[in-house]
């Protein structure tokens, strides 16, 4: 009897030291907001468009006690997101690591941003350019000539219509 007493004594100590501190540290905010952000940082197998922690899918659910119990076993971010990466692949990951040719997919918005300020930059120097460029020939000796005609027109014509102009003005003021 005081052998059994003393096994079932060992293993309840046991199970309590393994057990009582991850019932404490998930009390623990900066336990909680851990768990937030590993959980954010996984898709849902299911929903494939949500995080595990926005997702109600019963994968999720199992996914993120699986969370819990890696973080109470005290592995760090990075192995829990080896770990389901290990079993689900890199696709399980919201953010693809910075690295190969996942660098190159969170380089490319930038270079592409680069290379469109580039060409509209060389475009508008182009068309200043070609703006200077375009000076004013000079005219020819018969255009000079029609231009003075066409100029001498105008000016009778204006005065033609400034005098029937004040013809109005003075009929009207008659009235």
């Amino acid at each position: 009897m005081n052998r059994t007493f003393f096994r079932l004594l060992c293993v309840l100590l046991i199970h309590l030291s393994v057990t009582l501190p991850s019932v404490f540290a998930e009390n623990d905010p900066a336990f909680e907001q851990r768990f937030r952000d590993l959980s954010d940082s996984l898709r849902c197998p299911t929903c494939q468009g949500i995080s595990v922690k926005d997702s109600q899918a019963g994968f999720s659910t199992s996914m993120k006690l699986k969370i819990r119990e890696l973080m109470n076993s005290g592995l760090a971010d990075e192995e829990i997101r080896a770990y389901f990466v290990e079993r689900y692949g890199e696709w399980i990951l919201r953010a693809p690591p910075k690295q190969g040719f996942n660098l190159l997919l969170w380089g490319l918005p930038g270079i592409g941003l680069v290379v469109v300020l580039g060409v509209v930059l060389l475009r508008s120097k182009r068309w200043v350019r070609k703006e200077q460029e375009s000076e004013l020939l000079p005219l020819s000796a018969e255009e000079e000539t029609l231009i003075a005609q066409d100029l001498r027109r105008f000016e009778r014509s204006q005065e033609n219509q400034g005098l029937s102009r004040k013809a109005f003005r003075f009929s009207k003021s008659m009235r």
